[in-house]
């Protein structure tokens, strides 16, 4: 799901250094500002700022806890969205991908052998009550996912690697055979991608008419005798 409104909402909060340490701190435990700021070393005006950035774009809720002392309850902070952005820049391509992470990710999801053995693990982890156990056992879990993120990630830049050699092949044919500028604009925004933007979204992202879209698509058709890569697109 790539949703360019949610990728620059996300990259304009994860530019901020200390919208990134709020993140981290409210990852370990639920904080109320003050704390935040002592922990920051920032000013409480400007914690509070940030807290209404990121409390308006989903990634904290607050809520009113009990004081450790005889005193008013406390607006507590903690974390509220759970989502993730992977950027892959290469010579040839360029990709950002936003993905929602659902709070149950369900059965469904998991269907790799290795990953149903996490998902077993993690289901008697939560029927643990031993507080010793638990961390123990969190602490196993734990390690054994990161290093199938690193693993996952080495894929990921391998497949990256090979989309980058594929795309350069692809785009010096396109430069080479075509001289037409819109069409080239159209087989760049069009070529592998698995949602084909239709004519009207080729109109707005190339600024161009729909008439001028539609001629230079039925144009490419003929010099490429391929209907496949624009059957999505009229």
């Amino acid at each position: 799901m790539t949703n360019p409104d949610d990728i620059d909402v996300l990259l304009d909060v994860l530019g901020n250094d200390t919208r990134r340490r709020i993140l981290q701190l409210l990852a370990d435990e639920p904080r109320y500002f003050i704390q935040l700021s002592k922990d920051l070393g920032v000013s409480q005006q400007a914690v509070l700022k940030h807290l209404e950035i990121l409390e308006r774009y989903g990634f904290v809720m607050s809520f009113e806890g009990e004081s450790d002392f005889a005193a008013p309850k406390r607006k507590y902070f903690q974390l509220n969205r759970s989502c993730m952005l992977a950027i892959g820049i290469t010579n040839d391509a360029v990709q950002f991908v936003f993905h929602d992470i659902p709070q149950d990710a369900g059965r469904d999801t998991l269907k790799q052998g290795d990953l149903k053995s996490v998902q077993k693990a993690v289901a008697e982890l939560e029927r643990e009550k031993d507080h010793s156990k638990i961390v123990s056992m969190s602490d196993g879990l734990l390690r054994e996912i990161n290093q199938k993120l690193k693993d996952l990630a080495n894929t990921q830049i391998a497949l990256l690697r090979l989309k980058q050699k594929i795309t350069r092949t692809a785009h010096q044919a396109i430069r080479e055979s075509i001289e037409e500028e819109l069409q080239r604009q159209i087989l760049y925004s069009t070529i592998g991608e698995e949602n084909r933007p239709d004519v009207n979204q080729l109109s707005e992202m190339l600024d161009a008419r729909e008439r001028e879209i539609n001629d230079a698509i039925k144009s490419l058709k003929r010099r490429l005798q391929n209907d496949t890569i624009f059957s999505a697109v009229e």
